[in-house]
């Protein structure tokens, strides 16, 4: 079990006492994206902006989604809400 931070962080340095830095998450989502053989460019707000997107088209409200991206406003979420063309033509296809 690894220790946790004073302050709560999910993801710890090497050392275990401090937050990763945003260029160590980076540099670790290009890494795993290189190492599974991806030719686009991973970062961890696309990781992000995916999971929002499919979380929603799962069936997932913003108030719910919103909560888990720890937003404030639900404007801010809201910007997540966009309908994918694949789910737009699915529902379309359905009528």
């Amino acid at each position: 079990m690894r220790p946790e931070s004073a302050d709560g962080a999910l993801f710890l340095s090497r050392d275990e006492q401090s937050r990763m830095t945003s260029r160590s998450v980076q540099h670790m989502v290009s890494r795993a994206a290189q190492i599974a053989g991806s030719e686009r460019r991973v970062t961890p707000h696309a990781l992000r902006h995916t999971f929002a997107s499919r979380y929603l088209e799962a069936g997932g409200t913003l108030a719910e989604l919103r909560d888990i991206l720890g937003h404030t406003n639900i404007a801010t979420t809201d910007r997540y809400s966009h309908a994918s063309a694949r789910r737009m033509q699915e529902m379309v296809e359905r009528l």
